[in-house]
Parts: structure tokens; sequence; C-alpha cells
């Protein structure tokens, strides 16, 4: 048997299920993790009989087993193991861009501004129909958009063939701030509103460095889990943001009774 060992780190997760067309299987893996927990209840309930005060027996209400893993890096697969959803990859989409600031110059049709995403290539790039929020900075007053040159202090338009914004010329030197959207390759992940997360099977393991030279190892194993609870991205000034997939194992209904199993091992080397 196993001598007993002391688990020095955090080790690393797995987590895998059936492509939703059926071919094949998907891998998630939390390959830095800051730390993981799998905790393992039961639930009893007292038997009492005469006028003892001591519980004559035990019944067993319920077991369960909850794994929490906290990856130092985010990864959409986790977001996709918590809200059911796919994650798409490589796609053309757009992304906004916020809260841009700089200052509007003379130019030769007014007073004009080149986005950082404008220019004469960028006509299919910048999306402006509707996605496009001018204003001054100081006073935070919003201009207008007009399709033909702006009669307007207040107005704008935007010029696809050069990719600028063009005002009146009374705006010559004035800083403005921007929103908009830019075309982007993105993966992504759509959150819908009737996707359920999906049963996954998932594998811990951790080997250690113990203090007679061997690799202490342990490896969980739990055949069907499925997300719980609430995943945060939790962003913060000067902060290091980490997120964390909480899963409940269910019962797989394998013919054997198995949830899953928890093996112990030594080792001359690292696993």
């Amino acid at each position: 048997m196993a001598k007993k060992m002391i688990i020095k780190g955090v080790g690393t997760f797995m987590a895998k299920r059936a492509k939703k067309d059926g071919k094949g299987l998907e891998v998630v893996t939390l390959g830095t993790l800051q730390d993981l927990k799998i905790d393992l209840n039961v639930e009893l309930e007292d038997i009492f009989g005469g006028d003892g005060l001591f519980a004559i027996d035990t019944l067993v209400k319920s077991k369960s087993i909850e794994i929490t893993a906290t990856d130092a890096k985010f990864d959409l697969a986790a977001l996709e193991l918590m809200m059911g959803s796919r994650v798409v990859e490589q796609q053309a989409n757009y992304v906004w861009v916020l809260n841009e600031q700089g200052t509007a110059v003379t130019g030769t049709a007014g007073a004009e501004y080149e986005p950082v995403f404008g220019g004469a290539a960028a006509s299919n790039t910048i999306f402006g129909d509707g996605n496009f929020s001018v204003r001054l900075k100081d006073d935070n007053s919003l201009f207008t958009k007009v399709t033909g040159t702006p009669a307007k202090d207040n107005e704008f338009k935007y010029d696809s063939a050069t990719g600028k914004l063009v005002f009146s010329a009374a705006i010559s030197g004035q800083d403005i701030a921007i929103n908009y959207q830019r075309e982007e390759t993105v993966d992504l992940v759509d959150i819908l509103s009737e996707e359920v997360p999906v049963p996954v099977h998932i594998i811990h393991h951790g080997s250690f460095l113990q203090k007679d030279g061997t690799y202490g190892g342990i490896e969980t194993e739990l055949y069907q889990a499925r997300a719980k609870g609430t995943f945060s991205i939790d962003a913060q000034r000067a902060a290091a943001s980490a997120s964390a997939i909480q899963l409940q194992v269910l019962d797989p209904e394998r013919p054997d009774g198995k949830l899953g199993s928890i093996k112990r091992y030594s080792s001359a080397t690292k696993v």
C-alpha cells in the first residue's frame, strides 16, 4: 500500500464531454490553477428510540461531491462549461472601442478627426451605422450624425472614403471622445437564454516531491459532473483577476454503481 503523502501544490484539472455533433470529445484543461477543492459530503439524520438522549442509529439521507477550481488565466472554455454554450473560434465580428480621445484638426472639408482604427482602408472595418457615439470631451455634449456636410456645430459626418470624422470648422482644436465598433477576428461564446450546462467527465491530477526524494501522486476521476454556482469575471484595479468554476457530481448510472475513483501512488519521477 502506498505510504502517506503531503500535497504540496494544486496539480492540473481536465474536463471532457461529447461534442455537440456527437463526433468525438471536447477537452477543457485548467493548467494554471490557483486552487482546487474537492468536497465529499455525507448528510445524516439521527434516529431516536425509547427515552435515551443519544441516537440509536443514523440514516444516510444524501451524499454529494462538489469540485471548485480557480484558474489564474481566463479561458472561454471555462465559461463554456458553466453556461452550456459552445466556443466558436476565429470568427469575424465587431468589438467596441470605448472612450477614444483626440483633437479635431482643420481639414479640407472642415474640422476632421481620424479614429485610431480609421483611415482610407477602414471603410469596412469601422461599423458606423447606429454605433458611433461622438461627444465633446469638456462638456459631454453629443454630436448628431448626418450624411451631408455638417452645417451645425453639433453635427458630424463619417466619411467612409477616408475613414475620418468630419465636423464644422468651428470644432477645430477641440477635444472629442468617441465610441465605435471595429472589425476583429474573435473567439466567441454566445450567452443563450435556454442553454444549460452539459455533464462532463473530470480528472484532477497532482504529483508532488516528498522529502524522501520520491514523488507522491494523487488522481481523482469523476465520471459525471455538472457546473453550478457563480462564474465571475472579477476585474479590479491593480489586481489580477481569477475565475472559479464549481461542479457537482451526478450519478452516471453505471452498471457497477461507481461515481469515480481516487488513486494514490508513488513514483521516482514527476508525472
